[in-house]
């Protein structure tokens, strides 16, 4: 029997070909697109079967009473999702090589470090209580909520999470795996990025293909994301607590930092602590 060489990218190219422009859109950074698409894989194949009511448990409905092809939902959807996610990053490298502008690569470290600072310090002061450390984090969240994906943009961004870390630089040092050079990483990209001379982007037609199928490849991906998670939101519906493992943590924390902050005012970042 011949074996099937297409690759995930040239399966999913006419599909998203097929979008229309004007909704062409992506929420979130890509590495949290890849990222959360191998959740949603995972949650979708361990909730796809109905389980049956045993051993005094009641029964439990699953993915599988949803199966619409309509929809796009099948029993193969998980496996779709990881296909898919692997047509993303090979899109998204395939720009890069081919773009390679000065400065993708410290932009592209640059969002995950200030991802990463997120994460240990929203970890480090959520302690059931709203207090000063609440609304500090709160205020950089909103502070850099919708600024242009520029150098200078997030080198602003990068200097004040790195601020704010720094105040508690011992604390979160080892938590989770979090490395306090971190902190230091952030203020040495920020000064980099800021140091790069403004210019232009000037992609060769070449890269601008590559980058639209990107785009259009990533709102694929994340459309067949949504349509998971609208479906687990209902089938699921008496169960909330099997939904929260299939939304999306990184916009829990910014509807959470939104509603920590709901006045959208900036408070300054501590001083660093002394070392």
């Amino acid at each position: 029997m011949p074996r099937n060489t297409t690759s995930p990218l040239d399966r999913f190219t006419a599909e998203a070909a097929s979008l229309p422009s004007d909704e062409l859109r992506i929420s979130v950074p890509y590495h949290v697109l890849l990222g959360e698409a191998v959740d949603v894989a995972r949650f979708f194949d361990k909730y796809f079967d109905s389980v049956p009511a045993r051993d005094n448990k009641p029964a439990r409905p699953g993915l599988d009473t949803v199966v619409d092809k309509k929809k796009g939902l099948t029993a193969d959807t998980g496996k779709d999702l990881l296909a898919l996610r692997a047509a993303v990053q090979e899109a998204h490298t395939a720009y890069l090589m081919c773009a390679a502008p000065r400065g993708v690569a410290p932009m592209e470290r640059g969002r995950v470090l200030v991802d990463e600072l997120f994460a240990v310090l929203e970890w480090h002061f959520d302690d059931g209580v709203e207090d000063e450390r609440d609304a500090q984090l709160a205020s950089v969240v909103q502070a850099h909520d919708g600024t242009p994906d520029s150098a200078d943009a997030l080198a602003a961004e990068l200097d004040d999470y790195a601020a704010l870390a720094s105040a508690y630089r011992k604390e979160i040092d080892g938590v989770g795996g979090f490395k306090a050079s971190t902190i230091e990483e952030a203020k040495a990209l920020a000064a980099e990025l800021r140091d790069r001379p403004p210019s232009p982007m000037i992609l060769s037609e070449e890269a601008r293909r590559a980058l639209a199928l990107q785009n259009r490849l990533g709102t694929l991906l994340g459309n067949k994301m949504s349509t998971v998670r609208a479906a687990a939101r209902f089938v699921f519906r008496s169960s909330p607590e099997i939904v929260r493992e299939v939304t999306s943590a990184y916009e829990r924390r910014r509807r959470a930092s939104s509603r920590k902050n709901p006045s959208g005012k900036r408070a300054s970042p501590p001083a660093p602590a002394p070392q």
